[in-house]
């Protein structure tokens, strides 16, 4: 978590490394977050982890922005280290993108494994551990996101 606030109807949510926003209410039984209407107790959990099912369901946040692709790929020229099982970093999303022929990705913490064809992209979250293989012949390449201001923007 990087911080908290409240939405115009004073509820609190946590902006989350990811990008995405979370509500957090404390609602017995449903929902046990008794710190989070505490000052103290929020700033305690500042910098702890906390689930983002937006994450779960690979959901780009809505202001994210590519700021670096990859050179194009082929099934001699993908790097090792994108054959074998990888994480973005804190903050930094991937968006996989297939420009010809058939590529399969894994993200097992996800229970992702699947083919994606010439055309098809796939988002991958922030240091969620990943790996991709060539099915026959391909030609791939990754873009990196994250949120925040855009290159060359205060």
């Amino acid at each position: 978590m990087l911080s908290f606030h409240q939405d115009d109807e004073h509820a609190w949510f946590a902006r989350l490394e990811c990008g995405h926003r979370r509500h957090i209410r404390h609602r017995p039984p449903l929902s046990s977050y008794p710190w989070i209407d505490d000052e103290a107790g929020r700033a305690a959990k500042i910098g702890a982890s906390i689930e983002c099912e937006r994450c779960a369901r690979r959901e780009l946040p809505s202001d994210a922005h590519v700021y670096r692709t990859t050179d194009v790929f082929d099934e001699r020229t993908l790097p090792a280290g994108l054959r074998r099982d990888h994480r973005t970093r804190s903050g930094v999303w991937g968006r996989v993108e297939v420009l010809e022929g058939r590529l399969r990705l894994v993200m097992p913490v996800l229970g992702v494994d699947e083919a994606l064809g010439a055309g098809d992209h796939t988002i991958l979250p922030p240091e969620i551990e990943h790996h991709v293989e060539p099915l026959g012949a391909v030609r791939m390449r990754v873009a990196f996101l994250r949120v925040g201001a855009e290159p060359g923007r205060a």
